[in-house]
């Protein structure tokens, strides 16, 4: 997973920082964009592209199931790895900052695991390599995340926190442009996003002014206190509840795209797989710059109409469109109209929704932390949901596919992950704490 509103949520989980905290210094904030950016190419680029290709060099004629299991799997470990870790760096009391030691031994546990990954020889040593990986850069994202209530002052985290959503936009560009370079070679594609972001977090950490813990005492850390951290009443906030469903219902449609779109071009497409690299590069630049521009524009609309559910509607409405143009093409050309609808879709939803979720939060501020992290997640849930019900879709009459392609109804499939943004539309209607 993988997107500029996971990130933004997980602010909730430390969100600590006071009003008039120092801010970042250029450099530090500038280091601590760039790391943000290659931290998420490091774990959406394995999810989007070279992961799918790993697991059809393992078990080519299982690849369609296969895959759905190592992404369950690591969703799982990441729904379970960012807020465990982020609780455990609020508590840390190193000499070296609360956040670094996180930093730096989860991009070492993700560096590791995507090692695993490229050199897995079955397909149980794979779903480990992945385990490991999402946990490891969990504890980097969770991290990294709590820089900007740490040490951003709330008149500036709109604007840094715009600058880090575009930057999750680009991950995966990043990631494929990489790939690009040797894309022959599945171990570079794996593990140069990861040797990238190991770099730019070193920086981070070198220059970053870390957050000290204030030695106060915290409460044990129980499994109720920790179980509490996951449920908000739906009866006594029920527009945060729709907020939630929502979210849910419409990344169900994106994890859709973002695991399977490559599936799609080697089965629906005809895509010859010693081509993939290069056309996912070009379609997620599609993808992606159109979202980094729905989202900036959107935003700034949606703050001057003093409007959020007609934008979020419209954007899941949107999504819904692109997925029956994409799922029902034969051509690439049409193929990326499809695309280019999703990522608008996706960069609207993205920015207004995470606005409609601040501003519908349960209890205010009380419980800001708490609540921020059970919004992400919905943007997480569907990262283990939507692997579990793609077999049962891909096997509902699947027809002749190119040689050496992978198997399933692909079409059929966009069009459940366009049903999915459609509900997701519906899903906002009831709420009324905002217009």
């Amino acid at each position: 997973m993988s997107t500029a509103d996971m990130s933004a949520a997980d602010t909730g989980a430390a969100d600590t920082g006071a009003p008039d905290a120092p801010g970042l210094r250029p450099l530090a904030l500038t280091a601590f964009v760039v790391a943000n950016l290659c931290a998420w190419s490091a774990i959406l680029t394995p999810a989007a592209i070279t992961l799918a290709l790993r697991v059809r060099e393992i078990d080519p004629a299982g690849a369609s199931a296969t895959l759905s299991l190592v992404a369950a799997v690591g969703a799982v470990f990441g729904i379970i790895g960012n807020p465990l870790f982020g609780r455990l760096s609020d508590r840390t009391r190193s000499r070296f900052g609360m956040r670094r030691p996180w930093m730096l031994g989860g991009i070492v546990a993700g560096a590791l695991g995507l090692s695993v990954v490229a050199v897995a020889p079955s397909v149980p040593v794979l779903v480990l390599g992945w385990a490991v990986t999402q946990l490891g850069i969990q504890s980097l994202l969770a991290a990294i995340t709590a820089v900007l209530p740490d040490q951003v002052p709330h008149r500036q985290r709109g604007r840094i926190g715009g600058l880090i959503g575009m930057g999750q936009s680009a991950a995966t560009t990043l990631g494929t442009g990489l790939l690009t370079l040797n894309a022959t070679s599945l171990t570079w594609g794996l593990l140069a996003p990861v040797c990238l972001a190991a770099i730019t977090v070193g920086f981070l950490c070198l220059v970053l002014p870390d957050r000290v813990h204030d030695g106060r005492p915290r409460p044990p850390l129980s499994v109720r206190e920790v179980a509490s951290s996951f449920w908000s009443s739906p009866r006594r906030y029920p527009d945060f509840a729709w907020t939630w469903v929502s979210r849910l219902l419409v990344f169900m449609g994106i994890t859709i795209l973002i695991v399977y779109q490559t599936y799609f071009l080697l089965a629906r497409i005809g895509v010859p797989p010693a081509s993939i690299a290069a056309v996912m590069f070009g379609v997620l630049l599609l993808e992606n710059g159109v979202s980094i521009a729905a989202n900036l524009i959107s935003g700034y609309l949606s703050d001057r109409a003093g409007r959020r559910k007609i934008f979020v509607a419209t954007a899941a409405c949107l999504g819904a469109l692109g997925f029956a143009v994409a799922g029902l093409s034969q051509t690439l050309p049409m193929f990326l109209v499809g695309v280019a609808l999703l990522g608008a879709a996706k960069g609207v939803y993205v920015a207004v929704d995470l606005a409609m979720a601040t501003d519908l939060l349960p209890a205010g501020r009380t419980e800001a932390a708490k609540n921020m992290g059970l919004f992400t997640i919905a943007s997480l849930f569907p990262n283990l949901l939507a692997p579990t019900l793609a077999p049962l879709v891909l096997g509902i009459g699947a027809g002749p596919v190119a040689a050496g392609a992978p198997s399933g109804n692909y079409p059929l499939l966009f069009l459940v992950g366009g049903l999915f943004m459609l509900v997701g539309a519906l899903a906002v209607r009831p709420i009324r704490g905002v217009r």
